[in-house]
């Protein structure tokens, strides 16, 4: 191990000399926060006052801490921030501080907090929360997902921006890190480390470990309305490392023969999804099929890739994790844990991953679906300036393809919304809600009324106290059941009854017309009445009768009319009395009288 005095430099912001130190310890993971301790002397004397000491711990918690490592020309830095001061004192009088810190990281783990993201790509998502973050906290080239896909709705729910970018990285196999200095998504560092055993290199060890690769995932497409499976023995795409592929040949000795039955998912809704969970996860359980670890003297840095030489064998692999140590002054050395640098997703992936959601209300921002599902998009009550869903199914008491029952609730209404598996990205709707300023106006002691009403105002009202149905429109019709056998029905202007073939119409006893004004009854062919009692008539003004045909009067009793006067003309008149006399009286004078010829016998 090589010890110089300038392969370690600390630099406190703030302070000006040199920083005398010992027991460096940086810890660094992939996805991770990074962690730095070491005791710091900092007074030049051997005997410090306790009132120096306290305006240290005053002055410098919170500051920025810069770590330089130059080891054979091979240069890495690192940062983070002092977050715990524990004052050293020997025999009863300070001695220096014990420094601990963390990365620039922790800034977007301050609190955890809900937001969703519609329409956009990772490649939009990643920029837009690291620009939340510390000063110089990302390079705009250093974010490259290789997951392309535009989300049409991505939640964070209650989870700090560092921990939803960790979900999401495990959802999507995305490499994310902090390199020391700057964040990384999506793409790793190269470097020109090369490592010799037993020369820049000790302790080198490597790990295999065989566990079964098989992955079989069963989901739902609701789209299509169908059932979807994929699955695969192991990843098609691993890591050509010649213990990764050991791995991959012994997988028959922990792994059952056959891909029958799936783990059920909520993280994919049609095949394309759920192709892409398997081949992302058969590649996550490869990367970790081997580890190499050891302790090198040249700096590495977590997310590099670099190489190990053991004999004739060359070794190109990525660091996952790096502890960088230095117990006294100018001593440097950092133990690693490596996978092969070829591998095709982050040992770290998890596409089952996602936040957990309860139930909650929501209100309603739109309800035109353009698929014509009889879905909604809801605003959550998160108190965030993007908190809108995409449009979501909402349950119904029947449906069905043509048929069902289809109520969908109004622009802003109250909604209650479930989440399937408890799965952040499924809402649906379960229901809809009253609340202190949307009360229903129907309430009664005795839960008599069962109502609906629409926008508009047309109402259904089912009241149990005294059996009857009432149904109105805006404009006043009204259809009424009263519970006792009574059915009234009101039209404020006009009614229509059209039947394709019969119409019967039974009274038990009285019927009643009453017509304003006018009544035309048009009848295509014969009309019928059968009276058993009397019939009468009374016409204001006049009376007409016109037909087509012949005309008879079947009388078994009398006839009589009374006119003031009585007119009647015909081609041909006929009057005959078959059993009795024809009497004609006037009042004054009989007069008859023909256009030819008269004839009395």
């Amino acid at each position: 191990m090589a010890h110089f005095a300038d392969q370690v430099h600390i630099s406190i912001d703030g302070f000006t000399l040199n920083v005398i130190h010992s027991d460096l310890k940086i810890s660094q993971k992939m996805a991770d926060h990074h962690y730095f301790s070491f005791a710091w002397y900092y007074a030049p004397e051997v005997v410090i006052n306790p009132v120096d000491q306290a305006k240290a711990l005053r002055s410098y918690i919170g500051s920025e801490v810069i770590f330089t490592f130059l080891v054979n020309g091979i240069r890495l830095m690192s940062k983070g921030i002092i977050n715990e001061f524990v004052s050293q004192d020997r025999n009863g009088s300070p001695d220096g501080i014990y420094v601990h810190g963390i990365s620039h990281t922790i800034a977007l783990d301050d609190r955890p907090i809900s937001r969703t993201f519609l329409e956009l790509a990772l490649q939009d998502i990643v920029p837009r929360i690291l620009f939340e973050g510390p000063d110089e906290f990302y390079q705009k080239e250093s974010i490259s997902p290789t997951y392309r896909k535009e989300f049409k709705y991505l939640a964070q729910y209650n989870e700090s921006s560092f921990n939803f970018l960790k979900r999401i990285a495990a959802r999507y196999g995305q490499w994310f890190y902090f390199d020391g200095m700057r964040m990384q998504f999506g793409q790793l560092k190269t470097s020109k480390v090369k490592l010799i055993n037993n020369l820049s290199l000790e302790d080198f060890k490597i790990q295999i470990n065989l566990t079964a690769h098989k992955t079989s995932f069963g989901a739902y497409d609701p789209d299509n309305a169908v059932n979807i499976k994929s699955s695969a023995a192991k990843t098609t795409d691993g890591s050509r490392d010649s213990f990764s592929n050991i791995v991959g040949y012994t997988q028959a000795s922990v792994a059952q023969p056959h891909l029958n039955d799936a783990l059920h998912t909520s993280n994919a809704q049609n095949k394309e999804e759920i192709d892409q969970m398997v081949k992302l996860q058969t590649a996550g359980l490869d990367a970790n099929s081997v580890f190499y670890s050891g302790t090198s003297s040249f700096p590495i840095g977590v997310g590099q890739i670099f190489t190990i030489v053991n004999g004739t064998v060359e070794h190109e692999l990525l660091a996952i994790e790096v502890t960088h140590l230095s117990k006294l002054r100018g001593n440097y050395c950092c133990e690693f844990k490596a996978i092969p640098a070829d591998v095709t997703a982050p040992h770290y992936t998890n596409v089952t991953a996602f936040a957990k959601a309860e139930t909650q209300p929501a209100k309603i921002t739109d309800n035109n679906d353009p698929e014509g599902m009889g879905r909604v998009r809801v605003k959550f009550n998160w108190g965030a300036s993007s908190s809108t869903s995409d449009w979501i199914r909402m349950i119904q008491p029947h449906s069905g393809g043509d048929k069902g029952f289809y109520f969908i609730p109004e622009i802003d209404e109250e909604v209650l919304v479930g989440f399937e598996g408890a799965n952040i990205q499924r809402p649906f709707v379960m229901g809809t809600q009253y609340n202190g300023k949307a009360k229903s106006g129907y309430s009664t002691p005795n839960n008599d009324l069962k109502v609906m009403r629409t926008r508009s105002g047309i109402l259904i009202i089912y009241n149990d106290a005294d059996g009857s149905l009432l149904i109105e429109d805006p404009s006043g019709n009204k259809y009424f059941m009263d519970g006792k056998g009574n059915i009234s029905l009101d039209a404020p202007k006009n009614m229509s009854f059209t039947a394709g073939e019969n119409i019967t119409m039974n009274a038990g006893q009285n019927m009643t017309t009453t017509v304003g004004m006018h009544k035309t009854d048009t009848i295509g062919g014969n009309h019928e009445e059968d009276i058993t009692g009397s019939k009468t008539s009374k016409i204001g003004l006049n009376f007409i009768l016109t037909v087509i045909g012949s005309m008879f009067e079947w009388i078994q009793g009398n006839k009589e009319i009374e006119s003031k006067d009585l007119k009647e003309s015909a081609q041909e008149i006929f009057i005959n009395s078959t059993e009795k006399s024809v009497n004609l009286r006037g009042a004054k004078d009989v007069n008859s009288h023909s256009g030819e010829n008269s004839r009395n016998y």
